[in-house]
């Protein structure tokens, strides 16, 4: 073979080599995640999901790399539907060759990487942990199988992830964020030694009780580990909590049924600074060119097993003797700062953890502020016994720490209190077993800020806790045009200091002012990106959500809503932030308001639920201090008098409190007491006035008027109601919308004295009885809107229905001149042939005759030349509405 040759065949061995490297990925890549699914499923008992697959042969060679998007372990029962485990993206390098086993062999990795990983681990209060989800088939096998995954890493990271652990019945809760993980070694030898860097954000609380809340930590530490007995060693590390520093040493030991741990930490420095190390960055500003004095020391150990029934023992300390420090550019020090807590286990069972803070104080000035406390049995029904007591001037916290700018406290505290309960009998609300005693009382009190419009002052509060229930002897604020003064009981201050349970208690509230726009915050609207608006809105104040108490309250004057409401008194409750009212009552408008219901701000928007009783309300003044009554009512604005009403009414507020008229649903009764209109006042009324000449709205009784009325959807519709107009009653009733869109019909039953002389001349016929009890149903729709009204009369209905009125009547007379007589004046009568011709003469007692027609003209078609058929009486009581319509109104009668 020529060298040519042979230089020839290598390339293309080579060229093929690099085909089957490009090509063999996506060739095998659905085989390989299928047999990495399996593998997992064999391995776990759990759901195992994931995204899309990308296998390369270049990314990591020599190795192999899967990646695998969105891969998920989702739990079985009894945690059935939870996410163990979630990670957006998993980077798996595995030798190349193992690409291409089958589902019986191993898959060996040698790096691990995961991004974006979100793990949930919890014991539930059955003692169950979710991720105990390693396959009963797979525990049985002997470790060396050939079947699974063999750990070879040599690297594995973990970025950007975040864990959480929660044990239900210990109220254990430790949350890490922003984990980032890595570690280099090699898991293929028996021993090695694990470099590993980690950094997270942990929040820790027990029983609710929050102890870390965001702090920064670093771990840099040498692990030595014995793979084949298990035993991990801490060899050169460092840790930080935020900026303090902190030395660990010692070992972790996996037993088959235990573990054991045996470790010790402390702080190489004693400075003072380290204290602030420990508060969350959130709460630490401006520590750059802090001064301090004094030491800070941190140290402990934690021995012993963890099993299924004990915990190590542990002794930690944190102490500082007479220390100090200074914020730059404040003016005040604080001083004479002494810590000694202790957190201790000595027996290994979790009960027996205490926590002994034995003394902690410290100066503002001239200010002593001290206190100590207690806590025992963490894990159960914690026990706690403490105390408190000191004065504290307000106005030197600003002088010796920083403030946010947009506010300013002012006022004096004075404590000296001591409690002694459990949780168990907070939780329960047994406040009998929870023992107080002391007092603390706030003078002067001075808050500016965004939480309130105005300054909120308290001139004085004080507590009791020397009775069997927490007395709140005096509450003495003004804000704006509010004043305040507030007395009452306290069930459970503790439970609401400590356990985030609502205020609950019993209040007595009076005030001679109270204005509900001092209780509104003032925001600026931002109108786009790069442009601001000056212009400012106002958020309505949110029911507070840890009030739980009742109010008896008398305030004798209340501005709302442009409203001014005096002596209001009643009963409230407030809980889950809604305000309930009963029983309350306030004059307004020269009468009275009754009330009862609720308003809740509880969810997006604010919404109400109210019975009004309002008793001898002023309608002017109604009508002009409610818009409700402006939107729904409007013609009200022509009444003069006094009005009762009952109204049933729901819906939503706005960010003011005012309702949303829009939203309103509900009922009405409306009583008016009132017999002046006030001409002009309303076109509707001017217009009904102008169109029917023979009423005038001085005639017009609406005193003792009732009707029903329903709010639905922006709309109002009324019920049928009766008033007069002199002896005319009127039957009205409708419906119209907040833009005054009307549809409403009035029925007028006019009387016969009022039908003219042709009126008059036809009834002339008629005897006294029937004249006297025969009235004219007129019936008028009123359309367009309250300013502009369309009114139209149905002439139509009303002569039909005279018409049909005369004939009645003339068929019960002719009834007693028999039946021929009947029949024939009837068919002469529809007929036309002698409209009332047949009708005299019945009166007077003759038979009519045919004859008597022949006088009567009927109209001719000009084109068909064929007589047309007339109904005589429709035209006679068509005349006569046309007269009683036309006619022009005398004015000269009052």
């Amino acid at each position: 073979m020529t060298m040519k040759k042979f230089f020839k065949i290598l390339g293309i061995v080579v060229l093929l080599l690099v085909v089957v490297v490009i090509a063999a990925p996506f060739v095998f890549q659905d085989q390989i995640a299928q047999v990495v699914k399996d593998k997992l499923n064999q391995s776990l008992d759990a759901e195992i999901e994931f995204g899309e697959v990308d296998l390369s042969f270049i990314k990591a060679f020599p190795d192999a790399r899967l990646n695998i998007a969105d891969l998920s372990i989702i739990n079985k029962a009894p945690f059935a539907g939870d996410t163990l485990f979630y990670a957006q993206e998993t980077y798996v390098d595995m030798p190349l060759f193992d690409v291409f086993n089958d589902a019986s062999e191993p898959i060996r990795i040698n790096e691990l990487i995961v991004d974006g990983a979100v793990s949930r681990l919890k014991v539930d209060e059955n003692n169950i942990s979710n991720w105990d989800i390693a396959s009963a088939k797979a525990e049985k096998q002997p470790q060396d199988t050939t079947s699974g995954f063999n750990l070879a890493l040599q690297h594995y990271e973990i970025n950007n992830s975040e864990l959480s652990y929660e044990d239900v019945t210990t109220k254990n809760l430790l949350i890490l964020t922003d984990i980032q993980h890595s570690g280099n070694g090699d898991f293929s030898l028996t021993t090695s030694t694990l470099d590993t860097e980690t950094s997270a954000k942990v929040i820790y609380s027990l029983d609710n009780i929050e102890y870390l809340s965001g702090q920064n930590v670093q771990l840099d530490a040498d692990i030595l580990m014995d793979l084949e007995n298990q035993k991990y060693t801490l060899k050169d590390n460092k840790a930080l909590v935020n900026a303090l520093e902190l030395e660990l040493q010692g070992y972790i030991d996996l037993e088959e049924d235990y573990t054991m741990v045996d470790l010790t930490f402390f702080a190489p420095s004693s400075d003072f600074k380290n204290f602030f190390a420990l508060i969350p960055e959130t709460y630490r500003s401006n520590l750059d060119g802090i001064t301090t004095t004094g030491d800070f020391v941190v140290n402990g150990e934690i021995k012993g097993q963890v099993s299924d029934n004990l915990i190590p023992t542990m002794d930690i300390n944190v102490k500082s003797n007479n220390a100090s420090f200074q914020y730059p550019d404040l003016p005040q020090k604080v001083t004479n700062i002494f810590i000694d807590a202790q957190l201790v286990n000595k027996t290994g069972k979790v009960d027996d953890t205490y926590l002994n803070i034995a003394n902690t104080s410290f100066n503002i000035g001239s200010d002593r502020l001290e206190g100590r406390a207690m806590v025992t049995a963490l894990t159960s029904n914690m026990k706690v016994d403490m105390n408190v007591k000191g004065n504290l001037d307000l106005d030197n916290l600003s002088q010796s720490f920083p403030m946010p700018e947009d506010i300013d406290l002012g006022g004096r505290l004075a404590l000296d209190m001591a409690a002694q309960f459990d949780m168990e009998s907070i939780e329960k609300e047994r406040y009998e077993r929870v023992n107080t005693r002391g007092i603390a009382t706030l003078t002067d009190f001075k808050y500016i800020g965004d939480a309130f419009e105005n300054p909120f002052l308290i001139r004085r509060a004080a507590i009791d806790l020397n009775q069997s229930t927490i007395r709140l002897d005096d509450f003495d604020a003004i804000t704006g045009n509010t004043d305040i003064k507030a007395s009452g009981t306290i069930n459970n201050l503790i439970g609401f200091l400590m356990k985030d349970q609502g205020l609950k208690g019993n209040f007595k509230l009076n005030s001679n002012s109270f204005d509900v726009s001092d209780f509104m915050e003032e925001t600026t609207e931002v109108a786009s990106s790069n442009q601001t608006t000056t212009a400012s809105t106002k958020e309505a104040v949110k029911i507070p959500a840890f009030l739980d108490a009742n109010l008896d309250f008398n305030l004798k004057e209340v501005r709302y809503d442009g409203l001014t409401l005096k002596n209001v008194q009643g009963i409230a409750a407030v809980r889950d932030e809604t305000l309930t009212m009963s029983d309350v009552r306030s004059d307004i408008f020269g009468g009275a308001i009754g009330l009862a219901g609720m308003v809740s701000t509880k969810g997006a928007q604010p919404v109400f639920n109210m019975n009004l009783n309002m008793d001898n309300l002023d309608i002017a003044q109604a009508f002009n201090g409610f818009e409700m009554f402006q939107k729904y009512v409007p013609i009200l604005q022509a009444l003069q008098g006094k009005i009762n009403t009952d109204i049933q009414i729901k819906g939503d507020l706005s960010n003011d409190l005012s309702p949303i008229l829009t939203s309103i649903n509900g009922n009405a009764l409306a009583e008016l007491l009132t017999r002046d209109i006030k001409t002009g006042a309303a076109p509707l009324l001017d217009r009904l006035d102008q169109q029917l000449s023979f009423i005038s709205l001085k005639d017009i009784d609406l005193s003792d008027l009732k009707t029903k009325l329903k709010f639905q959807d922006g709309a109002v519709q009324v019920s049928p109601f009766d008033f007069k107009i002199k002896d005319i009653v009127v039957t009205a009733s409708g419906r119209h919308s907040l833009t005054n869109e009307m549809d409403y019909t009035m029925d007028l039953n006019v009387p016969a004295k009022y039908l003219g002389k042709e009126g008059a001349s036809l009834l002339s016929q008629l005897q006294a009885s029937d004249i006297e009890n025969l009235t004219v149903p007129v019936p008028v729709r009123f359309s367009g809107s309250f300013a502009k009204p369309n009114v139209q009369v149905n002439l139509e209905a009303a002569v039909t229905n005279l018409t049909n009125q005369i004939v009645e009547i003339q068929k019960q007379r002719l009834k007693e001149k028999g039946q021929d007589a009947l029949g024939g004046a009837i068919q002469d009568i529809t007929t036309g042939k002698n409209p009332l011709g047949g009708i005299k003469d019945i009166i007077k007692g003759n038979k009519p005759t045919v004859n008597d027609t022949a006088a009567v003209k009927q109209p001719v078609d000009s084109v068909t030349k064929q007589p047309v058929p007339k109904e005589p009486v429709k035209e006679t009581a068509r005349n006569i509405l046309n007269g009683l319509l036309n006619k022009k109104k005398d004015t000269t009668k009052s």
